[in-house]
């Protein structure tokens, strides 16, 4: 039976836990004794959160059902797999503040498939990025380490973690990455990132989230055994600039982050006619390629909320 997502339960509506104080001492913890006191640290944050948030927790377990169910890789899903799931994106904000405040070395990455943005880049073309939820898509800074003159703006929205990110920017260092926020895509905006793309840019949008107050702007999609809601803003964007795009995942597998590139569509030029069909056919590749590097690294995948819009049975 199909379930509509109330507002309350919007990822964008997720509101944050915790001070900025306490981030701040977070923070601290970090510069003065690294990853190692951060996690001390960390530890019963994490545990406070996975107590004091039940939403969160069915999210999680709903998930790694239907992960479970794709791949052999996972144990039985129990409440140990779900703090594990959790503590695993803690260790991601470990990474976050490590590439923003440290600078990521470009020897802790590793980008496979650089040749397509190689040959972009050669051509002085811009493009677009799908970016995911899945591992941390901070890594991408990498990119503009690999190619000096690539500038890449991703549009993110902040509103549920205002505070973090207001945090955050205290410490961050230059970078030629630019985070530009945004909630809906307007004309204006629209103009804007056309001209980064003529100026041989790139753009990158989250792609499986989908957006804050408008139900029509999302496309539905086969994932993980359900229908899924996806946003069209990232193939909406590829026709309205003639852009190509691209899928970019970033996992963390063994002490390396790697980053994978697969294109998605090599021209964003559709006509009119054919548009609905291209953002529902490019969606649903990124949907499914989505789900395999999900079953690579099912404990990397932050959507702490209500995903799926169909109910499924949750008992193995």
């Amino acid at each position: 039976m199909a379930k509509k997502m109330s507002q309350s339960r919007h990822w964008a509506y997720i509101s944050e836990t915790g001070t900025t104080i306490g981030m701040h001492i977070l923070i601290f913890a970090y510069q003065i004794g690294g990853p190692w006191l951060f996690k001390i640290f960390l530890f019963p944050v994490v545990g406070f959160y996975f107590l004091l948030r039940s939403d969160s927790r069915k999210a999680s377990r709903e998930y790694l059902v239907r992960v479970r169910k794709k791949t052999s890789s996972l144990p039985p899903v129990s409440w140990r797999l779900s703090f594990a799931h959790f503590w695993n994106f803690s260790l991601a904000i470990i990474d976050k503040f490590s590439i923003w405040i440290d600078k990521l070395s470009p020897d802790d990455v590793i980008i496979h498939n650089i040749e397509l943005i190689d040959e972009l880049v050669s051509r002085g073309q811009g493009g677009i990025f799908a970016i995911s939820h899945l591992g941390n898509f901070e890594v991408l800074s990498a990119l503009s380490e690999h190619h000096k003159g690539v500038k890449l703006t991703v549009l993110h929205h902040t509103k549920h973690a205002e505070k973090f990110n207001r945090v955050l920017k205290k410490y961050i260092m230059e970078s030629n990455v630019e985070l530009l926020q945004v909630t809906d895509l307007d004309v204006s905006l629209a103009m804007t990132l056309s001209e980064k793309i003529d100026r041989g840019e790139f753009i990158a949008i989250a792609s499986d989230r989908v957006p804050l107050n408008n139900s029509k702007a999302t496309v539905t999609c086969d994932f993980l055994g359900g229908m899924a809601e996806f946003p069209k803003g990232a193939y909406i964007l590829a026709y309205i600039l003639a852009s190509p795009i691209l899928m970019l995942i970033c996992i963390k597998e063994r002490n390396s982050h790697n980053v994978y590139i697969e294109s998605l569509s090599e021209s964003g030029k559709v006509p009119k006619a054919q548009r609905s069909s291209f953002i529902s056919v490019t969606a649903q590749i990124f949907a499914t390629r989505l789900e395999y590097y999900v079953c690579k690294a099912p404990l990397q995948w932050f959507n702490f909320y209500d995903f799926w819009y169909r109910d499924i049975d949750m008992d193995e």
